[in-house]
């Protein structure tokens, strides 16, 4: 990874913020602008004995090459006042928990839209840009809740804070979403060296694939998916497939509440988490989304039960804040983690 390249990504984010246009090529001559947003989110964290601080700013840029083609590209900065997780657990409390992290692009690269339904993106790219980030999930900071433990836990896959190289293809209409992902099998945030985000080597970091079939009926979203990672057995001499599956449901009962329940399995007998399930709910009331979820997944002979209780108060277009508790219960030993965090979205 070269200065240059750095700085064209960079010059690109920075581009968005000026009012350049490209004219299409078309009867109407419609002119297409960049687009630019930020999301911030300032995290306070405890136990109830120490404390500490995260902060994760990204940055999002769509530039718009022609009426069908554009160009997309995220980074990502995260500061941390200690690296290390207030108590041992296996699933996370905090899905912006991770180490000091100074730039990374998450996402880079060209979105194809061949028509209303159907767009290819090709490029650097996470999984949790497109996969469990539903509506219900999205509320909670459970790790789980961005990606299933035995689909993205297993291996070091591009989820957060990570990504790889990758293709997406996505259809929608308005009942059915269907996705399917193929990426270079080892994720990363390094921009140079030997693993860097642009690696595609299949023969040693594998291919990781993933797909999802989402059905839409009345406010109400169901979503059916499977994984499977080829990667090479050291010690084995050979490659091994390692498959997955999922499903999950958020059932609305009226306009306000919303139940969910998910189940996940991984099928060889040597992954370190082989099964997933949760249950909770979420109940909006005007500006102020409460929700519990509760869930179970084990590592190597160890049990966790997880729950999670989460307030979100919007008070802004643009500003929101979310008091969040978590009841953890790994190999018998109970601990508890509260959070105060602060989004800023423009």
């Amino acid at each position: 990874m070269t200065k240059k390249t750095v700085f064209f990504v960079v010059a690109i984010l920075l581009m968005t913020a000026c009012p350049i246009h490209v004219t299409a090529q078309d009867a109407d001559s419609t002119r297409l602008r960049p687009s630019f947003g930020l999301d911030y989110i300032g995290e306070l964290q405890t136990d109830f004995k120490y404390t500490k601080f995260v902060n994760l700013l990204e940055l999002h840029a769509e530039v718009p090459l022609s009426q069908k083609i554009s160009f997309s590209a995220s980074t990502l900065s995260l500061a941390t006042t200690n690296e290390d997780m207030l108590f041992l657990n296996l699933q996370g409390y905090s899905n912006i928990d991770a180490w000091q992290i100074p730039f990374t692009l998450t996402v880079a690269g060209f979105t194809w839209r061949v028509n209303d339904h159907h767009s290819v993106f090709a490029g650097i790219r996470r999984i949790d840009e497109d996969y469990f980030c539903s509506d219900g999930l999205s509320l909670f900071t459970n790790t789980s809740c961005g990606g299933f433990p035995t689909v993205v836990n297993n291996l070091v896959t591009p989820t957060f804070p990570l990504a790889s190289m990758g293709i997406h293809y996505a259809y929608e209409s308005e009942r059915w979403g269907i996705q399917a992902s193929v990426y270079d099998g080892t994720g990363s945030w390094e921009l140079k060296g030997r693993n860097n985000v642009f690696r595609v080597c299949p023969k040693s970091d594998g291919i990781f694939a993933l797909g999802q079939v989402e059905y839409r009926h009345n406010d109400s979203h169901y979503f059916l998916g499977a994984s499977v990672h080829d990667m090479y057995v050291w010690g084995e001499g050979e490659r091994k497939l390692r498959p997955a599956a999922y499903g999950y449901a958020e059932q609305a009962l009226s306009d306000r509440l919303t139940l969910l329940a998910a189940y996940s399995h991984a099928f060889s007998e040597d992954e370190p988490f082989r099964n997933f399930c949760a249950i909770g709910g979420t109940y909006t009331c005007k500006r102020v989304e409460c929700g519990v979820f509760s869930d179970y997944t084990s590592l190597i002979g160890v049990d966790e039960w997880a729950t999670e209780f989460n307030c979100k108060v919007t008070l802004t277009d643009y500003l929101s804040v979310q008091p969040v508790f978590h009841l953890i219960i790994t190999d018998s030993k109970t601990n508890c983690a509260g959070l105060l965090r602060m989004n800023v979205s423009l």
